[in-house]
Formats: structure tokens, C-alpha cells, sequence
């Protein structure tokens, strides 16, 4: 049994956490008062963009040989005299008076950046496996001191000089050692490799590490190559002064370094394999954002990215220790090591493509590039290992962490589409205020749906279903592309299964199908202002139509262009009006649908269709002939209808909508099926399903707590074939039925 005292590992985080901190102001240095350096020495953006990288070059390659000398002497000798080497170039760099003498102290100063590696192994050795996570989540906010470098660094600096702010962190510096070497305390119970050759075995042989040193590249690498090289970025692209740039910088280090800790708490509920995934994806489309070269898409990618990257750096630290618990610091200066070299390549990325194109969107297209390429890996490497472990967990505490899942993705998706309105609109610039009621709604069924539907790919049939599915369709790629636009058509579009069923059943469901999807082509861009209309300024009878802010037409005002397009809704009513009433007279008169309906599953939803649209119809009426008589009680009756309908989504029938675009999939599955050699039954050995099949099944039933194991042999209930199934079943009653009679006849 580990004795952990209460009470000494908080205070073990704590002067971990400000020592990190401490060093990583140091560390910050350079890049805070590069953009001076540049204008006094007269650098090109290659030359400032390596200033600003090569700290992190010491910093990044020092990390592996610190975290060796972490675990073999333990981090309090380690990180005490790291913070008294850094004092040295800290108190020499104000000396320096040429470009060279900037990159030499610059180079040493970047020894404090390696402190990470010393204090991941410190921290994590103090806490056990489930709450490590959060540990060293807490402990990355030390990444902070970067920030107040870069903000509060050149602000110091007007008053006292840029040469007395790096006199005074190598002050602290000094001074922090002495504290943490008095109060710090190695845990009792820490495990260090016993040489060199072990350390050097472990990077060698442990695949996963690498693994794991791309994924910090990119969400560590990314955090320092913004920290660093953004406040030359927004002053050299959007014309920033050196304070706003610095405090824009600071909310995108400070932001980054506050959600890491999320990032770690998070972890330990659902795994870090599972968070990385979200967090590769969603950062393909955001890294996309930065490359548009405006200050909104700019700023909402970017604070995106931190909120991203944050997440990421604290589900990474929480896989370090979870699969190398003996080399935590060995490993972790590895992967701090090429996370810090991921910080070290971009700024002078950026910088060759400024100075030889004059653009770096083509970096942000790398990065997003980049980010879709890892969540692949992750998804073959890591995500298979977190399932099997997922398995092993009792019932109850898969559930939560299903359910955490779900909601981290809801979470995400309603970030994105927010962040999607604020681009598409031009900062908000085409935004009606007057639909903000509308907007909350939609955002919020939004969060409903995607939490649902994450709840319902949790369920092993239906996950089964769905890789099987993107399975076939990447395998057969591209004639399963053919085959599933014909059954998106067959299907989706024209729904030729109901018309086998009845025509008017049919009509029904085209008509209520075509008008919702053409009232949710209105309503959704025009709510998000996606879409606007605008008069022209010399001709207030002809209007514009700006898709996401950019011209996309004109028409006059009295054409059927602007007729079809002002009444779209006014149409769409109609179509689901029709369907409805088709519904209600089919329900009426059907007996076999009397017998099975209910009012919550099957009159409601007709009933909240026929709300909405008929109180949007008598909009039009009152504003077209009754002169706008009772116009405001209609807008706000309608309003609540369609909020209703939003609310209800997520959580009632009308959710299937989302879920027939799967079953596509399941199309495709029943296709592939048919194709194989087949599963011969155990008995008599005639094919009777696709082996696919009878091996999926096989895979689900244990998942679901079901036993088929048929006992004295060994095979499964599912590899009969259903006329055996009869047999042995007739068998067994026959059996039971004459020892139950011979039990009669002895009693």
C-alpha cells in the first residue's frame, strides 16, 4: 500500500506548478521583445521568426536528457539547479548588443523550457494513476509565465528598461530555487530506471512514445509556436501595436493554459485517447480559420486553437504516465522534447513563406493537414486500446464515461457552429438580433442532438453498425461512392421503400420530408446570418444577397426571384400542411396504425409541425392583407411554436431524422454480406447469413451481458441456422416433457 500524506502532494503541485511557471517566463523572454530587437537591428521575418524559435530549440532537445537525470536523482535536485542555470543568460542576454549575441543568450536562456519534463515526472509520482490527469493539468498551468512575459514584459519594460526585466526574472528565478529546494520533497515511493542504456532502451523500443511525441508536437508545439511568433504575426498582418498584440497573445496563452487542466479532468473520466480524437478534428477546421485574412475568422480560429490545443496538451500528459507509469520522466522528455520542437519548425515556416510568398495562410493549411493525419493515428493506434479498456470497466462507470463523451462532443460541435456565426456572419455584422431567440434554441437542440447521437453510437450494435459501415465505404472507395449516392437517392431523397408500402404514406412523407429541409435551407442561414438581404444604395428596388458576406446576386424587388424567395417559407408551410393533413386522415382511418399510436410518439410531432406552420402562414396573411392586425401576437406565438419544435428535437421522434442517414451504412453492410462465402450452420452446414454477420454477433451479445455459448461445445446459439434453431429447441422441450413425465410415473 503507497503512502501518499494529505496534504504533502498538493503542496508538492503547488511549488512544481510556480516553478514551471517561473522558468517558463524566462523562457518567454525572447519572444516578448523580438518585435523591439526586430525594428533596432533592422531583422528580416526569417531572421525575427528564428530569434524567436531558437529557445525553444535548447529548451525542446534538453528535455530529454533532464527528464533521464529527473528520474534517476528525483526533481527536487533536478528542476532547483535548472533554475539557477537559467539564471546565467538571463542576467548576460541584456549585455548582448548584435543579432548573434541575441541568438547566443537567447539559445541558453531556452534551458528553461525544459522544466516541464523535470516536473511531470515530480508531480505525477505523488498522485495515483486515476488522478493524474488532473494533477498534471494543474501543473501546466504554468504555462502562464509565459504569458506574463509577454504581456507584462514589455509593459515593465517602458518604465525600467527591457534589460532590467530580464536582470529581475533572473532574480526570481535565483531566489524560487532556494524556496523550492528548502520545501520541495521527492516522493517516497518514486521508480527510476537504473542507467542510461534502460532510458536509452526505452526511447528505442517503445513505439507508443513516439506515438505520443507527434501528438505534443502538434498541440504543445503549437501552443509555443503561437506564443512565441504571435505577437509578430498580428503586428506584421493586421497592424497591431505592440500592446494589443501582446495582450491578444496573452489571452491565447492564458485561455490555452486554463483549459488544460479540463483537459486532464476530463481524461481521467473518458480517456485521452478519446479527447484527442475530438480535439484532431475539430482542430482541422479551425487551423482552416487562420488561414482567412480577416481579424474575425482570425480571432475566433485562434482562440479555437487554444481551446483545442490546451485540451489536447492535458489529455497527452494523462497517456504518458497511464502507459510508461516506471519512465514517466524518461518518456515525458521524449515527448516534451518534440513538442517542443513542434514550437521550434512554424514561426520559421511562417516566416520562409512571408519572406518568399508574402502570405502564411499556406502554414495554417499545414497545420490543419497535419491535425487531420494524427487523428488517423490515434484512431489505429490508441482508440483501439482505450475500447478494450472501456470493457473491462464495470456497466455503471461505462455509462458515465459514455455519457461525459457524448457531452465533451456536444460541448465541441456547439463551439464550432458558434464560432461558424460569428465568421459567416462578418463578426456578427449580418446578424439580426431580432433572431437571437431563434439562435439559442438552434444552438442548444444543436448540443441535444450531437449528445444523443453520440449516446446512440455508444450502444454496441449500433458502434458495431457504424465502423462496419465507414469500414466498407473507405475499403470499396470509390465504387461504395456510387453505391451510396444511389442509396441516398433511392432512400433518403425519394424513399422508395415507403411507396412499396403505400402510396399514400408516400405522398405523406415527401411532402412534410421536401418542405422541412426547405424551410431549414431558409431559416438556419438566415437566422445565423449566413445570408442577408440589403437594397442597393443608388436603387432601393433592387436587393443584394450576401452569402456570408460576399455578393451573391441581385434581383429586383417586384420578380419572381424575389417572390419565391421572400415566400420560401410561405411554401414550405404548404408542403408540410399537405403532410400533415395526409397524416392525420391515414391515422383516422388505419386501424392497424390505431392500434399502435400514441399521442407522445405519433400526434405530437403533427401537431407541433401544424403550429408552426400554420401560425407562419398567418404572418404572411396578416402582413400581405390584414394590414399587420395582430402581427406581434403571431410573431410571438410563432416564435414559441418554433422553439418548441427546436427543444423537442433532440429528444423525440423527430430525432430518427438524424439517424436514417446511418442506416445507409447498414445498407452497405447487407450488401458486403452478400458478397462473402457465407456462415454454414454447425448442423447441417447449409449457408444461412453473411460470416460478417455471425462474427459481429458474436463480438455484440457479450458486450450486451448475453451468454449463447452452447455447452459441450464450441460454437454459439448464432452459428445455427434458424431452421436448427427449431430443432434443437423442439429437442429440448421433448426432452423436458419426458423427464417431467417420468417424474410423474416414479412419484
Amino acid at each position: 500500500m503507497i503512502d501518499r500524506k494529505t496534504g504533502n502532494e498538493t503542496l508538492a503541485l503547488l511549488l512544481a506548478t510556480v516553478s514551471f511557471a517561473v522558468c517558463f517566463a524566462a523562457w518567454g523572454l525572447i519572444a516578448a521583445f523580438t518585435p523591439k530587437f526586430r525594428e533596432a537591428l533592422y531583422l528580416s521575418a526569417t531572421e525575427a521568426a528564428f530569434l524567436v524559435a531558437v529557445p525553444v530549440l535548447l529548451g525542446s532537445i534538453a528535455r530529454i536528457p533532464v527528464g533521464m537525470l529527473a528520474d534517476r536523482f528525483g526533481g527536487r535536485l533536478i528542476f532547483t539547479i535548472l533554475m539557477l542555470s537559467a539564471c546565467i543568460p538571463a542576467l548576460l542576454t541584456p549585455a548582448a548588443h548584435t543579432y548573434g549575441e541575441l541568438l547566443l543568450g537567447g539559445f541558453f536562456l531556452g534551458l528553461a523550457g525544459s522544466s516541464f519534463a523535470v516536473g511531470v515526472g515530480f508531480v505525477s509520482r505523488w498522485f495515483p494513476p486515476e488522478k493524474q490527469g488532473g494533477a498534471l493539468g494543474i501543473y501546466g498551468l504554468g504555462n502562464i509565465g509565459q504569458s506574463a512575459a509577454v504581456f507584462l514584459g514589455p509593459l515593465i519594460a517602458v518604465s525600467t528598461g527591457w534589460q532590467n526585466v530580464f536582470r529581475g526574472v533572473a532574480v526570481v528565478l535565483a531566489a524560487w530555487a532556494i524556496v523550492f529546494w528548502i520545501f520541495a520533497r521527492n516522493a517516497p515511493f518514486a521508480i527510476r530506471p537504473k542507467g542510461v542504456g534502460e532510458m536509452l532502451t526505452v526511447m528505442a523500443h517503445e513505439r507508443l512514445s513516439w506515438a505520443l511525441a507527434a501528438f505534443y508536437f502538434l498541440t504543445f508545439g503549437g501552443f509555443v509556436a503561437f506564443s512565441i511568433y504571435l505577437p509578430s504575426l498580428l503586428r506584421d498582418d493586421f497592424h497591431l501595436g505592440a500592446a494589443d498584440a501582446g495582450f491578444r497573445t496573452a489571452g491565447f496563452v492564458v485561455l490555452a493554459t486554463l483549459v488544460r487542466p479540463a483537459g486532464g479532468w476530463i481524461s481521467d473520466r473518458i480517456g485521452g485517447a478519446r479527447v484527442l480524437s475530438a480535439v484532431f478534428a475539430v482542430l482541422v477546421l479551425f487551423a482552416l480559420l487562420l488561414a482567412w485574412p480577416s481579424m474575425p475568422p482570425f480571432t475566433v480560429g485562434a482562440l479555437g486553437c487554444a481551446v483545442l490545443m490546451g485540451l489536447g496538451n492535458g489529455a497527452v500528459f494523462k497517456l504518458v504516465p497511464q502507459y510508461f507509469p516506471k519512465q514517466t520522466g524518461t518518456v515525458t522528455g521524449l515527448v516534451g522534447a518534440v513538442g517542443g520542437l513542434g514550437g521550434f519548425f512554424p514561426p520559421l515556416l511562417l516566416g520562409f513563406f512571408r519572406d518568399h510568398l508574402g502570405k502564411v495562410w499556406p502554414g495554417f493549411v499545414i497545420l490543419s493537414l497535419t491535425s487531420l493525419a494524427l487523428w488517423f493515428v490515434n484512431a489505429r493506434v490508441f482508440i483501439p486500446r482505450q475500447q478494450a479498456l472501456e470493457l473491462a470497466i464495470p456497466a455503471n462507470l461505462r455509462r458515465t464515461a459514455d455519457r461525459v463523451r457524448a457531452a465533451v462532443w456536444a460541448t465541441l460541435f456547439m463551439l464550432l457552429l458558434l464560432a461558424a456565426i460569428r465568421v459567416g456572419s462578418r463578426n456578427l455584422e449580418n446578424f439580426d438580433p431580432a433572431l437571437v431567440i431563434y439562435t439559442c434554441a438552434i444552438v442548444f437542440a444543436t448540443w441535444g442532438v450531437v449528445y444523443h447521437y453520440n449516446v446512440w453510437l455508444d450502444k454496441p450494435p449500433t458502434r458495431m453498425y457504424w465502423h462496419r459501415g465507414w469500414e466498407l465505404f473507405l475499403r470499396g472507395f470509390p465504387a461504395s461512392l456510387i453505391s451510396l449516392s444511389a442509396l441516398t437517392g433511392r432512400n433518403i431523397l425519394v424513399q422508395k421503400f415507403i411507396f412499396e408500402r403505400s402510396r399514400l404514406r408516400w405522398w405523406m412523407h415527401q411532402t412534410i420530408f421536401w418542405g422541412c429541409i426547405l424551410a431549414a435551407a431558409i431559416t438556419f442561414p438566415l437566422v445565423f446570418g449566413w445570408i442577408a438581404f440589403k437594397s442597393l444604395p443608388n436603387d432601393q428596388l433592387t436587393y443584394v444577397v450576401l452569402l456570408f458576406g460576399f455578393p451573391g446576386g441581385t434581383f429586383p424587388l417586384h420578380s419572381v426571384v424575389a417572390f419565391l424567395l421572400f415566400h420560401g417559407l410561405d411554401i414550405s408551410a404548404i408542403l408540410v400542411l399537405t403532410g400533415v393533413f395526409l397524416s392525420l386522415w391515414r391515422r383516422l382511418r388505419d386501424k392497424g396504425a390505431q392500434t399502435l399510436q400514441s399521442f407522445a410518439m405519433d400526434f405530437f410531432p403533427i401537431i407541433l409541425l401544424f403550429a408552426i406552420s400554420i401560425t407562419g402562414i398567418a404572418l404572411t396573411v396578416s402582413q400581405e392583407w390584414l394590414r399587420g392586425t395582430a402581427y406581434s401576437f403571431l410573431q410571438i406565438l410563432h416564435a414559441i411554436t418554433v422553439i418548441a419544435g427546436l427543444l423537442y428535437l433532440p429528444f423525440g421522434k423527430f430525432f430518427h431524422i438524424f439517424q436514417r442517414p446511418a442506416q445507409l451504412g447498414v445498407k452497405l453492410y447487407h450488401l458486403e454480406g452478400a458478397k462473402d462465402a457465407g456462415a454454414n450452420c454447425r448442423r447441417c452446414g447449409q449457408r444461412f447469413a453473411s460470416a460478417m454477420h455471425i462474427r459481429d454477433l458474436g463480438t455484440v451479445l457479450p458486450q450486451l451481458g448475453f451468454d449463447y455459448a452452447l455447452p459441450g461445445t464450441s460454437y454459439i446459439w448464432q452459428d445455427l441456422c434458424p431452421p436448427c434453431k427449431r430443432k434443437t429447441l423442439a429437442r429440448s422441450q421433448l426432452k423436458l416433457k419426458a423427464a417431467a413425465a417420468e417424474e410423474m410415473i416414479d412419484g
